[in-house]
C-alpha cells in the first residue's frame, strides 16, 4: 500500500507544469532496477524495503503493534556523451531536492504517520545512467483479532 501512495504522489510531481519524472514504476528489488532498465529518460522506481516491528501491546483484547515500514525510491537519470557524469550528477541533485520537498512530512493516509527520511545515497553509474536510492520511513499499528484469554 505505502508504494502504491508513493507512486501517487510522486506522479503528481511537477515543475514548470511538466512531470518531474518521464516515467514512474515499480519494483521488486534494487538489482533489478539496475541490470534490467535502459533509461530513456529520467525515471523514478519505487521499492517496497523493510518492515520493522516494534514491541507487541494488548490493548482492551486487541493485539496491536507498531510497524516502521521503509521505502525506496531510486531517481534514474540518463547520462549520455557524459564520461565524468557531471551532467547526470547535476540534474540528480535537483531530482534529489523535488522528491524530498514532495515527500518529507507528507501523511500517505490516515493510517501512516508523515514519511521521514532514512538515507540517500548513489548505488550505481555506468555510461547510460546514474541511480541515486533515497530511503523513507514511515510508521502505522497493525491492529489483529480480538484476543479473548
Amino acid at each position: 500500500m505505502m508504494r502504491e501512495l508513493i507512486e501517487q504522489r510522486l506522479k503528481a510531481l511537477t515543475l514548470d507544469g511538466q512531470p518531474v519524472f518521464q516515467h514512474i514504476e515499480s519494483a521488486t528489488n534494487l538489482d533489478s532496477v539496475i541490470k534490467n532498465n535502459r533509461i530513456a529518460a529520467d525515471t523514478a522506481f519505487v521499492i517496497p524495503m523493510t518492515d520493522r516491528g516494534a514491541a507487541d501491546q494488548l490493548n482492551t483484547y486487541q493485539f496491536q503493534q507498531p510497524i516502521t515500514t521503509g521505502v525506496g525510491v531510486v531517481i534514474a537519470c540518463r547520462s549520455i556523451n557524459d564520461r565524468l557524469g557531471s551532467d547526470a550528477i547535476e540534474r540528480m541533485e535537483s531530482l534529489k531536492v523535488h522528491v524530498r520537498r514532495h515527500l518529507l512530512g507528507w501523511e500517505p493516509s490516515e493510517t501512516y504517520e508523515a514519511l521521514l527520511f532514512d538515507q540517500g545515497r548513489i548505488v550505481s553509474f555506468s555510461k547510460t545512467a546514474a541511480f541515486w536510492l533515497e530511503q523513507y520511513r514511515s510508521r502505522f499499528t497493525f491492529r489483529g483479532q480480538d484476543h479473548v484469554s
